[in-house]
């Protein structure tokens, strides 16, 4: 029976640290690089943890969209930072098997994302005229899904079988700028629906605190993509490997605000503000996406 496998890993410094997927074999000793892994990886990782409580004690009932949307997001995140992980730092981790957990964790987070503000966009369209806002949106999800999951996920499988690592970096160098900036724009649309409701909620509203409140969730809205685009600047500069490990995390951090979105929302409509201004209670969707919302607590601990 054999024992396990020593592997020596090289030393490189900080400067000469190349940053891109052009690197081949294991991930070159650096303990700044590897400390920013450690805590990339860690803190989603604790934060999904937080989540899945906070869904489990939110929720009244244990189904739809929204519900299940949010919670598959949840792990896919730490699918993604797990996977990468075993991908750049445990060199006896089977190469196809890593990239597999990495891109089913990848696929569940953005696209779980962006189905998770689909579904918020329930909340709002009581407001917006055209009824075929909601239909485009969820159209450009699946869309975006086959056009840049699928190109994406065929390169990285390339890019991890050694013999066709060369060939597939190139595709994968310019695949991977089209879908980070395709699926950030998709994001900043469906986002600008919702900011487009808000805004028709507070110029309808007398109610200074329903302002006050629109205002504060538009000013997180702006936080998400400035989040968006500092991953995309990452990406563009090459610092893919840094734009990887931190994606968990961007993507565990815009989780957790959309539960501060979805209670003070929900905080509005319980102390009466948007019902006394807009009807909103009896304006709402009949859908489940509609019943989900309305199964969120007034104002979780």
């Amino acid at each position: 029976m054999s024992g396990p496998q020593n592997i020596t890993v090289l030393w490189v410094p900080t400067s000469q640290f190349d940053w891109s997927f052009s690197r081949t074999g294991p991930l070159p000793w650096n303990q700044t690089v590897w400390s920013i892994i450690a805590v990339f990886t860690a803190v989603p990782l604790w934060m999904n943890i937080e989540l899945t409580v906070w869904v489990l004690y939110v929720f009244r009932r244990y189904s739809g969209l929204y519900f299940w949307s949010i919670l598959i997001t949840t792990w896919c995140i730490a699918l993604h930072a797990i996977g990468y992980v075993l991908k750049e730092c445990v060199p006896a981790c089977n190469a196809i098997v890593s990239t597999l957990i990495v891109e089913i964790g990848w696929v569940g987070m953005v696209t779980g994302f962006a189905i998770v503000l689909y579904s918020r966009l329930h909340l709002v369209s009581f407001t917006i005229k055209s009824p075929h806002i909601l239909r485009f949106a969820l159209i450009l999800i699946i869309t975006d899904a086959f056009l840049f999951h699928t190109p994406t996920i065929v390169f990285q499988f390339g890019l991890a079988v050694p013999s066709t690592h060369d060939q597939y970096s190139a595709y994968l160098r310019v695949m991977e700028r089209i879908q980070i900036m395709g699926f950030s724009i998709q994001e900043v649309i469906l986002t600008s629906i919702y900011i487009y409701g808000t805004l028709q909620i507070i110029q309808n509203s007398l109610n200074k605190k329903v302002r006050t409140t629109m205002a504060f969730l538009i000013l997180i809205q702006v936080m998400v993509i400035c989040a968006d685009i500092s991953v995309i600047s990452l990406d563009y500069s090459n610092f893919y490997m840094i734009k990887a490990v931190v994606q968990s995390f961007f993507y565990a951090l815009k989780l957790q605000l959309e539960f501060v979105i979805l209670n003070k929302f929900r905080d509005v409509i319980s102390r009466g503000g948007l019902t006394q201004d807009l009807d909103i209670v009896e304006q709402e969707p009949k859908s489940d996406l509609s019943k989900d919302s309305s199964t969120l607590p007034l104002s979780p601990a």
